[in-house]
């Protein structure tokens, strides 16, 4: 089963222009992914223009010198997989919502990210918009301080204790001297 989720781009007051994100929509993977590799208006522009997508990567473009496609079996590593450039369909275009209307309820998106026009990536869960955007980065934090390590650099994904275990193998964890900061929730 897949996490959906949408991702949005203030574009005025009341207006977000948005996408839908099929996969791992996720914080520890989307929203990692977003602040760490969409980090400009331009950057979150070209992946608005995109359309909906499959899948979110740290790559928006595929190598042209190699072939890519909607198929698993066809896909670059590490880059995005667009319903519209990848398998051709149409309709897919961004879309823009008032901020009460990315909470639909009959949404089957289950976190919805925004970059605000103060640059920032931030989220709400489905079914909370009423508590407001909250920054991603704290959360995030917050997540990885619960396994006494910090956010492991380059890694998108579950957070658990066994993937926790797995990267300590690796040495890609830095654990922590202190206990985590129940503020940011």
């Amino acid at each position: 089963m897949s996490t959906r989720s949408l991702i949005a781009m203030q574009i005025g007051a009341d207006k977000y222009r948005t996408i839908y994100c099929h996969s791992d929509g996720y914080l520890s993977h989307n929203g990692a992914l977003l602040i760490d590799h969409y980090d400009t208006p331009e950057k979150v522009k070209e992946l608005i223009d995109i359309g909906g997508i499959s899948c979110l990567a740290p790559n928006l473009n595929p190598d042209p010198s190699k072939p890519h496609g909607f198929e698993y079996s066809t896909r670059q590593d590490g880059v995005v997989v667009a319903y519209g450039r990848d398998r051709g369909e149409k309709g897919m275009e961004a879309k823009e919502y008032t901020f009460n209307e990315l909470d639909d309820p009959n949404s089957w998106a289950d976190y919805i990210y925004v970059y605000t026009e103060e640059n920032r990536w931030k989220f709400f869960r489905h079914g909370y918009s009423q508590e407001g955007l909250k920054e991603i980065e704290p959360v995030l934090k917050f997540q990885y301080e619960q396994f006494g390590i910090e956010r492991p650099e380059g890694y998108y994904g579950f957070v658990t204790q066994e993937i926790i275990d797995v990267l300590d193998k690796e040495g890609l964890v830095t654990h922590l001297d202190s206990s985590p900061n129940m503020e940011v929730l």
